[in-house]
C-alpha cells in the first residue's frame, strides 16, 4: 500500500483532482465566562418571636422629644400668627381712612370714621368691634339719623385698637378739600397681651395722608412719630 503523503510545518494540503476544497480552520474562541455575583448575607432584624419594634424606653424618649419640639414651636407660630392680624388690620384701618378722604372729596361735604357697628358711634375703645364710614354733613363727628353709611368694618378678632388725636375725637373727620377737622394723630393696632413688639402703627397728618410707624433701632418696636417706641 502507497502511505499518504504528509503535509509539513508551514505546507497546506492540497486535495486530490474532483474533491471539495478544504475549509479553513477557524481560530479557537473562548466562551464567555459567566459574571461572579457577589453574595449578601443579610441578618434578620426579627427577634426570637419573628417580632420587630421599637422598645418602651426608646418610645418614651420620641415621646418627650416631639414634645419639646412641639412646646418649642407653639409660641413662635402664635406670634407669627398675631404679627400677620396686626398687619392685616393695619392695613384695613389705612383703605379706611383713605377710603373716608375720598369721599369727602367726591361728595365735597365731611366724611367721618368711627368706631361702631349700629347705626351710632360707639365707644372711643370700641374700634375692635367694628366701624363705618358715613357722611357727615353737619360735621359734628357723630352719626346723626339720615346721614348715609358707605362703608362697614368687620370687627378685629383678638387685636385693640387705639386712635388718638388732636381735639381729643373718637371719629376721624375729613373735609370736601382732603384734610382732617384738625385731627393729626395716630391710630395703634395692639394685641389682647398687650405685647409691643407685636404693635403696629400709622400715623395721620393734618391733611389726611397716612404713613406706617417703622422699627428705626432695631428694638423690635415700632416708634411713633416723635422717635419713641409704641406702647400698648
Amino acid at each position: 500500500m502507497t502511505e499518504a503523503p504528509q503535509s509539513r510545518p508551514g505546507t497546506s494540503l492540497r486535495c486530490a483532482p474532483g474533491s471539495p476544497p478544504a475549509q479553513p480552520r477557524r481560530p479557537h474562541m473562548e466562551r464567555p465566562r459567566p459574571l461572579a455575583y457577589a453574595r449578601v448575607r443579610v441578618r434578620s432584624t426579627r427577634g426570637r418571636h419573628g417580632q420587630t419594634g421599637l422598645t418602651l424606653s426608646e418610645l418614651l424618649t420620641t415621646l418627650v422629644v416631639a414634645a419639646l419640639l412641639a412646646g418649642a414651636a407653639v409660641p413662635a407660630m402664635s406670634a407669627l400668627t398675631t404679627r400677620a392680624k396686626a398687619d392685616a388690620a393695619l392695613e384695613q384701618l389705612s383703605r379706611a381712612i383713605r377710603f373716608t378722604r375720598y369721599q369727602a372729596i367726591t361728595h365735597r361735604t365731611n366724611a367721618t370714621l368711627c368706631p361702631g357697628r349700629e347705626t351710632e358711634c360707639g365707644r372711643r375703645d370700641s374700634w375692635h368691634e367694628g366701624a363705618m364710614v358715613f357722611l357727615d354733613a353737619n360735621a359734628n363727628g357723630v352719626r346723626d339719623a339720615g346721614e348715609a353709611v358707605l362703608q362697614r368694618l368687620p370687627p378685629l378678632e383678638g387685636l385693640r385698637v387705639r386712635w388718638r388725636s388732636f381735639r381729643n375725637r373718637k371719629s376721624l373727620s375729613m373735609r370736601p378739600d382732603g384734610t382732617t377737622d384738625w385731627q393729626p394723630g395716630n391710630m395703634v393696632v395692639c394685641p389682647v397681651d398687650g405685647d409691643a413688639k407685636l404693635a403696629r402703627q400709622l400715623i395721620v397728618n393734618a391733611q389726611g395722608r397716612v404713613r406706617f410707624s417703622r422699627d428705626e433701632d432695631g428694638d423690635g418696636i415700632v416708634e411713633d412719630a416723635r422717635g419713641r417706641p409704641v406702647s400698648c
